[in-house]
């Protein structure tokens, strides 16, 4: 009797393990659902389009991939969006800063550990920005206004918000944050000088760059970014910000390892590839630093506990 129970219990294990090899072959088994939390023109629209247009192009699976915007509260709503995909694998979401700090800044009731983290494709730097025509050429002359400036970024709690308070507090210069829902949106902004000058990321702002439309001031950087050589870091112009802003993907919780490693498998496979190189990684100056599965969850836990002491001094964490 106890060999036929010992039988019956390997045979299941064996059984087992073909089902979950299988699902991991098999899988994907419909389109994929990219998914980014900010409005079109942004840098998650960027990023996950580019993503699921170069996957396509590189044959890296057969199946479609839909894109889409579920853009407010910042992020708080894609989260929520994600968050009742449970349990299934054909959706993964673009995450910045925003789904470490609006957790910590807002009652939403879900955080980074909720989901399942597939990896981080590198860093991107914040940049300070000012249209073309505004007679600011350096963090010395913008210090010399008396006035209030009003600074675009994307959310209240955001990495722009917390880089406008270090800025703030390491000047005295006199600071008003105005929130915006997307990168695109504080482009416009910036664009028709409604805000005096822009705290945000390269992707977001390359293009204005290039055609004379901005210009950057600073880089958040320790050292001069390659695809900006002649932008002065902040720390060189006598004030001490060096935070950048993590760029990587989500899965929905509750879904298998071995769902989970057939997700990372994609996008590793599209981030080593040259493709991606030339068409994401460059052209927005992200810093290429992958790390994928529990390296991944651990640095996202290292960057919460660094946030929540920010925004604790900021006093905004929302418990």
């Amino acid at each position: 009797m106890l060999k036929a129970i010992i039988k019956t219990i390997v045979v299941g294990t064996a059984l087992a393990s073909c089902v979950g090899l299988a699902s991991a072959q098999d899988f994907p088994e419909r389109p994929l659902e990219f998914i980014a939390g900010y409005g079109p023109g942004g840098g998650h629209d960027t990023m996950m389009r580019t993503m699921a247009r170069l996957i396509e192009q590189e044959g890296i699976i057969d199946v479609p991939i839909n894109v889409v915007n579920k853009d407010g509260g910042n992020s708080a709503v894609s989260i929520g969006y994600l968050n009742a995909r449970e349990g299934d694998p054909h959706y993964l979401m673009a995450i910045t800063s925003s789904h470490i700090s609006t957790p910590l800044s807002t009652n939403i009731g879900l955080d980074y550990s909720d989901f399942t983290p597939i990896a981080r494709l590198g860093i991107d730097p914040e940049l300070l920005v000012v249209n073309a025509q505004s007679d600011i050429n350096s963090l010395d002359e913008l210090q010399q206004s008396e006035e209030m400036l009003n600074v675009g970024g994307t959310a209240t709690g955001s990495i722009e918000h917390i880089v406008t308070m270090q800025l703030a507090e390491a000047t005295d210069l006199n600071l008003n944050f105005i929130p915006f829902q997307g990168d695109g949106e504080v482009v416009t902004a910036l664009l028709s000088n409604q805000i005096d000058f822009a705290i945000t990321n390269p992707g977001a702002v390359t293009d204005y760059l290039n055609s004379e439309k901005f210009k950057a001031i600073a880089v958040s950087t320790e050292e001069r970014i390659d695809s900006l050589p002649d932008v002065p870091t902040f720390v060189e112009q006598g004030v001490d910000i060096t935070i950048s802003l993590f760029r990587g993907v989500t899965a929905p919780p509750g879904i298998s390892d071995a769902e989970r490693e057939a997700l990372t498998e994609i996008v590793t496979n599209l981030f080593e590839s040259e493709a991606w190189q030339k068409e994401y990684v460059e052209p927005n100056a992200i810093v290429p630093l992958v790390i994928t599965g529990e390296e991944f969850a651990d640095y996202l836990g290292e960057t919460e506990t660094v946030y929540r002491k920010v925004l604790g001094e900021l006093d905004m964490l929302s418990n």
